[in-house]
């Protein structure tokens, strides 16, 4: 089909909006893709999570994995009763006498302690030690009805054993690992995650060495399908089966807190069909249906810094071994809050921060540029101020025109105390932006078309400033959008 053709098509039959689960437009650079490519789009956008590191997870499981009575949320056990923070084990000889932090995908399929997959909280979960040990590195899949074949957990909540040989498993496997129904969605949609979001590094993994993993990468497979058949169809199976719920999307929500990337997967229900299925061929829209004028963006707005604006990871003195990196945002506004080189000292406190030496305050935005910035200091001893690489600030305010900025302390002795922000931004029209919404989409080729059949229209609608509005125009907005410049 003609490109050009498609575009038009594509155009009459979007609806072009902001993300679902308050994204945003998070996941705007997969607009308009299928297939293999839009598997690549949604690699780069969730790719280098800025994981915690493991020794941190256990008190990340606060915010991923706590269920409602306060006990953590057992991914192998429905019997266990474990205090976040508490109850950890390295191997029990009976279910409920400890936890362990469970690689979905085991360490040895990726290269042992080698982060981020070592840390990446979306796939490493709590797990009873037992059970931990009864799936050692073996694939998940479906266990034979021959019960002589197969153990359980307490209540039958998960299963080990022979396969289920009508699944077309591979000869030699001769043991898998059954999760429990209501979380088989959920581990499949973090193996999506896995192989999307680190399909640039998966070919450099030592699972061709690992005693199970041949059982589930296909040797012969492209990083846009690593995973063997009957390995895809099962999972594709349980995504159906188990859809997403509120406790997944809770915690998609947390991950995203901890460390700032998200699974489309989970965000979309369904999505592995347009990147595997069915629907491979269609192109993807990444709104919700409504209005993308985006009446989200603030011209000025007020952020107060805390602890639970940089995800809750702590309060207090950044404790030891803690990330040397947190990161909020709001409404398109990125603030990065950094312990620095040779930093000694980070501080997130219930309705303040404190910047000490060393320590660099960064704010992003997209699509705009800063214009100016105020801080709120509740304390001030001794004369300290910011600065803005050798400038110094007055009175607390910054005025420029950027689209970032990083802050840091004078050469004085720390701490600065800040309580909020005060930021004051202006929205870039870029080349393309047709219609005015401050983005270049399929939006601006209808209005381009609408330019077409009336015969004129704005200098805007000449995007290629040949003097004309036609065609051509419509090309240079594709070449726009494709490569999101």
């Amino acid at each position: 089909m003609n490109k050009y053709l498609f575009i038009l098509l594509f155009v009459s039959a979007s609806a072009w909006a902001q993300g679902p689960n308050g994204t945003e437009r998070y996941y705007r650079p997969a607009n308009g893709k299928s297939g293999a490519e839009l598997k690549t789009a949604f690699s780069e956008i969730i790719r280098n999570p800025k994981v915690v590191g493991y020794d941190n997870l256990k008190a990340a499981y606060q915010l991923t994995d706590v269920r409602p009575d306060g006990y953590l949320r057992d991914w192998y056990s429905n019997a266990t009763q474990y205090v976040p923070g508490s109850n950890m084990s390295s191997g029990q000889k009976e279910e409920g006498l400890g936890y362990n932090r469970e690689h979905l995908l085991p360490q040895s399929w990726f290269g042992k302690s080698t982060d981020p997959m070592y840390s990446d909280i979306m796939h490493v979960v709590p797990s009873d030690a037992r059970l931990n040990g009864q799936r050692n590195d073996n694939p998940f899949g479906e266990v034979t009805d021959q019960t002589a074949q197969v153990s359980t957990s307490l209540n039958g909540y998960s299963k080990w054993g022979a396969p289920n040989k009508n699944l077309n498993v591979p000869e030699g496997l001769t043991k898998v690992f059954e999760p429990n129904d209501e979380l088989k969605g959920d581990i499949a949609r973090i193996y999506f995650y896995m192989i999307t979001c680190y399909e640039d590094t998966l070919h450099t993994w030592p699972w061709p060495e690992s005693r199970t993993a041949t059982y589930v990468f296909d040797e012969q497979g492209t990083p846009y399908e690593p995973l063997q058949p009957w390995v895809m169809d099962m999972f594709m199976r349980w995504s159906s089966q188990d859809p997403v719920d509120s406790i997944e999307l809770a915690r998609n929500e947390a991950v995203w807190h901890v460390q700032g990337n998200r699974n489309p997967f989970v965000d979309y229900p369904g999505l592995e069909d347009y990147v595997w299925g069915e629907q491979r061929e269609e192109p993807f829209v990444y709104g919700d249906g409504t209005d993308d004028n985006d009446p989200l963006f603030q011209p000025t707005m007020t952020i107060a810094l805390n602890s639970a604006f940089f995800g809750g990871e702590w309060t207090g003195v950044r404790p030891a071994g803690a990330s040397s990196v947190v990161r909020g945002e709001e409404n398109g506004v990125t603030i990065e809050f950094a312990l620095g080189n040779n930093g000694r000292n980070m501080y997130l406190g219930k309705d303040h921060i404190r910047i000490y030496q060393k320590n660099l305050l960064e704010f992003s935005t997209t699509d705009a540029v800063f214009d100016k910035i105020d801080f709120e200091v509740t304390k001030n001893d001794n004369g300290r101020v910011l600065m803005v690489g050798e400038d110094t600030l007055q009175n607390y305010n910054w005025t420029g025109s950027t689209p970032t900025v990083t802050f840091h302390l004078d050469e004085d002795n720390g701490p600065f105390y800040i309580k909020s922000v005060t930021i004051h931004r202006t929205r870039i029209r870029k080349v393309g932006d047709v219609n005015v919404d401050y983005i270049v989409d399929v939006a601006d080729i209808a209005t381009i078309i609408d330019c077409m059949a009336a015969g004129e229209g704005p200098a805007e609608a000449d995007v290629n400033g040949d003097g004309a509005i036609d065609v051509a125009d419509i090309a240079t907005v594709i070449d726009i959008m494709a490569t999101g410049q």
